[in-house]
């Protein structure tokens, strides 16, 4: 998940892995189908068939303090984000030309009507 300013300025950036948890659960001496299989991953990471999954991300985002009068408030750097979402296949765990986007998503907030500080 990566935001820019609508300047294309990175403001965040962050992932999250899904893994499934190898078939030989790390044990025994057996390579199985590669190293990942033998990667002693043991916790089920992975996203199963038509599920669907919540993620949160807090987004701090730039702003700066301004003094009118006695009084200090925050003003936001730029009133526009642009949000875009990216999920990868990444079969061998690298992109290595093997990977392939199965879901994409950008979408434009508008923080000025849409945010309120507390």
């Amino acid at each position: 998940m990566t935001a820019k300013t609508i300047d294309d300025e990175e403001v965040y950036k962050e992932q999250k892995i899904y893994m499934p948890f190898p078939g030989r659960f790390g044990r025994g001496k057996e390579m199985g189908r590669g190293p990942y299989e033998k990667s002693g991953i043991l916790r089920e990471t992975s996203i199963g068939p038509l599920a669907r999954v919540h993620e949160t991300f807090e987004i701090t985002y730039p702003f700066e303090d301004v003094a009118k009068g006695d009084a200090t408030r925050r003003e936001l750097l730029n009133d526009e984000l642009v949000v875009s979402v990216v999920l990868w296949y990444v079969p061998f765990g690298e992109f290595d030309g093997s990977e392939v986007v199965f879901y994409e998503e950008e979408k434009k907030l508008d923080l000025k009507t849409e945010w309120i500080w507390r």
